[in-house]
């Protein structure tokens, strides 16, 4: 809207009247208090509705997900929601794009959550895109494109219950043997090996791990204190604390005296370099023979190194070190696993829940794993 909306007189009938975004509206009586109130009504919600004026038959599926995914990336700040969110649209996309979105209901979600059935989806991912779903038709019928009727119908359909249907079952996220780990490290640059023990001995998820920068640690006394600014549950405004011990500030310390306060410890760039420097090291051909180091690289490459590692390519380069090593796949949640019974064997499940940064001791459940070899000795001893 270029300008406000003003307040005029239609001499036609004796009704105040106002333009706004090419359509008129009465008011009523020229000059009476109800159609000033009406007025200001009309200017305000003109401004902060950025569908107003739109009728909910002329809007579609697509035009519905295309405004919600706007509204998404900056509500989830581009992360791995968002990504998720995007996902869980392509049935919608694909299915049903010049559908009216008032004409969306019960078959048509049933539809959406068949789309991932049928891909052979797990039965818990499944739940979950439908569970998002659910989220954006809410979004809707908050923002006036929907009717409330819509997310009432929609939550009345029951996710997909075990054994009562045909999708399988996802594999439990076991914890990561350190043999595997200590293979893989082999295949990882210097700033990526310190980055997987790190996580092994803090126990933090792989999303705090990639955010740390020198400015969140408190590097006095005899244990550290890291105070995260960006985790998981930040927006619920909980405070995420990680303590550091001697084998973790070890790993620290290099970094808080190279890296500026306001960057991240674990940069690709440093990565790209170290690896760099592995392989011309290792290099068997003379330096007067083929290309040397920099002289190939290209004036504007579509594709160059950030400052800051993102939980999909922390992952990703694990992948690919596995492959190197020869060893099964493993990613860096079950770093987290790992130290997470660790932790619950040696400390007991209190104790690991106030490391790992839990509020309910069911959560440290999920994520410890009960040793058998510590059953077979209670076994060995009361049985």
């Amino acid at each position: 809207m270029k300008k406000l909306p003003s307040y005029r007189l239609h001499k036609a009938s004796g009704q105040a009247i106002t333009r706004i975004l090419g359509r008129d509206y009465y008011l009523g009586q020229y000059g009476s208090e109800e159609s000033k109130k009406e007025f200001q009504r009309l200017v305000a919600e003109s401004l902060t509705n950025p569908h107003f004026g739109i009728e909910k038959k002329r809007i579609s599926i697509a035009e519905g997900v295309v405004s919600y995914l706007k509204h998404a990336e900056s509500y989830y700040s581009g992360g791995t929601e968002y990504v998720g969110m995007r996902d869980a649209c392509k049935p919608l996309i694909e299915l049903y794009a010049s559908l009216h979105l008032t004409d969306f209901g019960i078959p048509q979600f049933k539809a959406c959550r068949d789309f991932w059935v049928k891909r052979g989806c797990s039965r818990q991912y499944v739940n979950k895109q439908a569970k998002r779903l659910l989220r954006l038709a809410k979004w809707w019928v908050a923002e006036g494109l929907a009717d409330p009727s819509l997310h009432q119908a929609l939550k009345c359909v029951e996710p997909l219950k075990l054994g009562r249907c045909d999708c399988p079952e996802a594999e439990r996220v076991l914890p990561v043997s350190d043999k595997d780990v200590k293979a893989t490290l082999q295949h990882l640059p210097k700033i990526l090996q310190d980055a997987v023990k790190l996580q092994r001995l803090l126990g933090c998820r792989p999303g705090e791990l990639v955010s740390l920068k020198p400015s969140m640690i408190e590097a006095k006394g005899e244990v550290w204190t890291i105070r995260l600014t960006e985790h998981k549950t930040a927006w619920r405004g909980h405070n995420r604390l990680i303590f550091a011990g001697p084998q973790a500030q070890a790993i620290l310390k290099p970094y808080l005296q190279t890296v500026k306060s306001d960057q991240y410890i674990f940069s690709p760039k440093v990565a790209v370099e170290q690896r760099k420097d592995v392989a011309e090291a290792n290099r068997t051909t003379p330096l007067s023979c083929g290309n040397r180091r920099g002289t190939n690289r290209k004036a504007n490459p579509k594709k160059t190194p950030g400052d800051k590692y993102t939980t999909q390519s922390y992952g990703k380069a694990i992948r690919f070190a596995c492959d190197l090593a020869g060893v099964q796949v493993w990613s860096p949640n079950q770093l987290r696993h790992a130290a997470a019974t660790a932790l619950r064997e040696s400390e007991g499940i209190e104790s690991a829940s106030l490391i790992l940064g839990h509020k309910s001791l069911d959560v440290t459940q999920v994520y410890a794993e009960k040793s058998e070899q510590k059953a077979i000795e209670i076994a060995k001893r009361h049985g």
